[in-house]
């Protein structure tokens, strides 16, 4: 007989980089509708949202997504450990589970043309076939995929693959039935499922994301927290002096037309020195007890990730498409913008007000019951 499927503890600080993260996914998701299927650019005169722009690009452009794929590793690696301690076929379980968020995320992906969840099922199989790789390794595996893919990515401009799915257009989107919207996100879902490049590209800057996660649970960087503030005050300041070298190697290039980038291209260095920054710096305010109500919103949100990433995908459609206010192309960047923001806030009060009553988000509760059948 299997032992009872015991859970380990939440860690409050893993939940707020989750809500950290979710912030920054709604509000880049929302900007991107700008300029869906369009080369629409923000006007000269439009101050309010060039600076919108602005801040979004320093503060989360590229550092959602980023930071989820590093705490979906961290999750995966969380769920084959106690998976490994409580059944008898761990490995069957967490397949299982990731087939059903395959399926969870086909449903989101015909809400929102541009999902992550399916990436983040394939970084998980992979995790599975390493999962007995101890935490040095795991570091090794990451900063491996680090410093492979921007070869992967330069060569992959070369390839002359066709994609078997052409682009859909994007009077689907526009349309006021619902199929035509959902056919829309699940066409382009699979286009870009199915677009060759983008395993040298993306994909492995998630794998590499994800390895570190899986090296931050297997060496239990997290718990560690509370007594060692230089590790958090290191990989701050670290991070930071990285993105700046890697933005002005970047910056060089360019100016002095040397072409280095195009064998060896640099470009997600910066943004992922910055995200690990900001991810730094949340983990030395959270443990200086700085912000708490802001953290608690943060932690709320968080704890229901599948539920709230999902949420925010519903409402964009329900914003944007024409089955819904049709507002694609209709309002300023900067209302898209304050929209994302005020979906954000009002998921931090759905958030607390469900987690009074309930255990788990409804879609992490039905996650788990479709793995449990």
């Amino acid at each position: 007989m299997p032992s009872p499927d015991l859970r380990p503890p939440r860690l409050a600080i893993v939940d707020i980089l989750r809500g950290w993260s979710l912030l920054a996914v709604v509000l880049v998701n929302f900007a991107i509708f700008y300029t869906l299927g369009s080369a629409t650019r923000v006007p000269p005169d439009d101050t309010i949202s060039r600076v919108s722009k602005l801040l979004v690009q320093v503060f989360f452009q590229s550092k959602g997504w980023t930071l989820l794929a590093f705490l979906f590793g961290y999750g995966f690696s969380v769920l084959i450990a106690r998976f490994r301690a409580t059944r008898p076929h761990p490995t069957r379980a967490f397949a299982v589970r990731m087939f059903w968020l395959l399926v969870i995320a086909i449903g989101n992906c015909a809400l929102y043309y541009g999902d992550v969840l399916k990436d983040y099922v394939l970084v998980g199989l992979v995790i599975l076939v390493f999962q007995r790789v101890s935490a040095r390794a795991a570091l090794s595996l990451s900063l491996a995929c680090f410093l492979a893919f921007p070869a992967l990515i330069a060569w992959s401009r070369g390839l002359e693959i066709p994609n078997p799915i052409a682009a859909p257009d994007l009077a689907l989107y526009q349309s006021h039935q619902l199929l035509d919207v959902l056919q829309y996100g699940l066409s382009s879902g699979a286009r870009m499922l199915l677009s060759p490049t983008k395993y040298f590209d993306w994909d492995l800057v998630m794998l590499a994301c994800a390895f570190a996660g899986v090296y931050c649970h297997r060496s239990a960087f997290f718990e560690s927290l509370q007594t060692h503030l230089t590790r958090i005050r290191w990989l701050c300041f670290g991070s930071l002096a990285f993105a700046i070298l890697a933005a002005a190697i970047r910056g060089a290039d360019g100016a002095l037309q040397l072409d280095l980038l195009d064998h060896y291209d640099i470009e997600m260095w910066p943004m992922l020195g910055q995200m690990v920054f900001f991810a730094a710096a949340i983990c030395w305010a959270h443990r200086a007890r700085r912000l708490p109500r802001l953290f608690e919103s943060m932690r709320a949100v968080g704890r229901m990730t599948l539920t709230n990433y999902m949420a925010q995908n519903l409402f964009g459609m329900l914003i944007f498409s024409g089955f819904g206010l049709g507002l694609l192309h209709r309002m300023p960047y900067s209302l898209h913008v304050a929209l994302g923001l005020g979906i954000f806030t009002a998921q931090v009060l759905f958030s607390r007000w469900w987690l009074e009553r309930n255990a788990t988000g409804p879609v992490e509760w039905l996650w788990r019951r479709l793995a449990a059948t």
